[in-house]
């Protein structure tokens, strides 16, 4: 049943971007995103989610909770309240799907073009599938962090609180700090502030041998670092072409590219293939972020090839790998 869903939503979406109908986004596939979460929860619990559902039980207190203590504390508050882990897990996704819905909103410009359509590139690609299916703490953090990424620019003061909210949801969004400089970074001309973003990481880079210590759960079991690590390198060579007349605005538009390739060839090379493939997924929402919100300044044909770029390129992977596929089965 999942797997027939699934694959109805990504049909769905690709008419959807192509049509660019507000109101089937509105009345047909976001509704339907709700009913595939549903179906998803009442499919049984696989992986790092089977831990999740076993968590809502704890009464320990010791640091490893403490340290990520707004996740683990609302699981278990939930669980009080419910006593049922299901409705748990489809209250979060509920929480994690409309605050999709307000990062959409971030990118209105002229009110049509489907700005708002960021959670059909979103719902079904590979990164988002292994989150709600697996990983799901990080990705939690990932949408939280991912909603202030979208007002650092209009909202400073508020996109800081969910920046630290996120962080006690999963410490390791700390890493994406130098996204955030070169996104903004107070009064600081744009070329200061990817300089600093650089130096950042590449100091990350250098301290970066210590996380193998704080693995908490397994991989998904498919080693992607190698894979994310091209697949950035592969954008970003694409990217120096097209905007070979002027790079900076590469890095304004796409400003989660260059720090993206610099902590993965890190992250390779230190051979923490956990940390290099969680974070690399991480990244790619961050990028898909980035490319759908440029989406949004190309006119006709060619805004809506990218769109449906971005939905088949990162979707169509699901089918191709087994530890994917197992959770729609």
């Amino acid at each position: 049943m999942e797997l027939i869903v699934f694959i109805i939503l990504i049909v769905l979406g690709f008419f959807t971007l192509i049509i660019e109908d507000k109101n089937l986004l509105k009345w047909l596939y976001i509704p339907s995103a709700f009913i595939f979460m549903i179906i998803v929860r009442f499919s049984g619990f696989d992986a790092d989610i089977i831990t999740y559902g076993k968590e809502m039980h704890s009464v320990s207190h010791d640091i490893y909770y403490l340290r990520e203590f707004i996740f683990w504390y609302s699981l278990r508050f939930l669980y009080f309240l419910f006593q049922n882990e299901i409705i748990v897990f489809i209250i979060l996704d509920f929480i994690w799907i409309y605050t999709l819905i307000k990062i959409q909103k971030t990118m209105i410009i002229d009110g049509y073009r489907l700005e708002k359509g960021l959670i059909i590139v979103f719902l079904t690609c590979f990164p988002f599938l292994f989150g709600y299916e697996n990983i799901y703490r990080q990705f939690f953090a990932t949408i939280i962090l991912l909603y202030s990424y979208s007002l650092i620019e209009s909202d400073y003061k508020k996109a800081i609180k969910l920046f630290i909210l996120s962080f006690f949801i999963h410490n390791i969004v700390v890493l994406i700090l130098p996204l955030f400089i070169i996104k903004k970074f107070f009064s600081f001309r744009l070329k200061d502030r990817i300089t600093i973003a650089i130096c950042l990481s590449v100091l990350f880079v250098l301290s970066l041998g210590f996380l193998a210590l704080l693995k908490s759960s397994e991989p998904t079991r498919l080693d992607m670092s190698s894979f994310y690590l091209m697949l950035f390198s592969l954008f970003f060579v694409i990217s120096l072409i097209s905007f070979r007349e002027n790079i900076y605005k590469l890095f304004k538009v796409v400003p989660s590219l260059l720090f993206s390739i610099i902590l993965m060839i890190g992250l390779v090379n230190l051979d923490v293939d956990m940390i290099a493939e969680r974070l690399g997924m991480m990244f790619i929402i961050f990028l898909l972020f980035d490319l759908y919100k440029y989406s949004n300044t190309i006119e006709g044909a060619n805004r809506k090839l990218l769109r449906v770029f971005l939905l088949l390129g990162f979707s169509i992977p699901v089918f191709l790998f087994a530890s994917s596929m197992k959770f729609l089965m």
